[in-house]
């Protein structure tokens, strides 16, 4: 199978990678806190129902997805949305999200 023609594998590869960093609750969690603005470790592991070092593991996650950066100030690292288009693409995803029917099926296609 080919990609549509326009979409390289390299963008194929690189969206990939974003969903993979989005598809667990606590990392979309950490990402929506984050479209507030920047926070440290501790100020999102104060609301993510995680323990703070499962929030900085998965903070390595989505700095490796591309989906946040972080900046060191004095002794505290701040971690932040990179640009604009990250912050839309989780307003689409939650957007999407809370236009779906309830009851909808999970996991699995549906057959035709």
């Amino acid at each position: 199978m080919t990609a549509e023609p326009g979409i390289s594998q390299a963008a194929l590869a690189k969206a990939v990678e974003a969903l993979r960093g989005l598809a667990y609750e606590h990392r979309l969690h950490i990402l929506v806190l984050l479209r507030a603005g920047a926070a440290t470790p501790t100020e999102l592991a104060e609301s993510v129902p995680a323990h703070s070092t499962a929030v900085s593991h998965h903070l390595r996650h989505l700095i490796d997805a591309g989906l946040v950066r972080r900046r060191r100030q004095g002794r505290q690292v701040f971690y932040f949305l990179p640009d604009d288009a990250t912050g839309q693409l989780i307003d689409d995803i939650l957007r999407y999200a809370a236009e779906q029917p309830p009851g909808r099926p999970r996991g699995g296609a549906s057959r035709l």
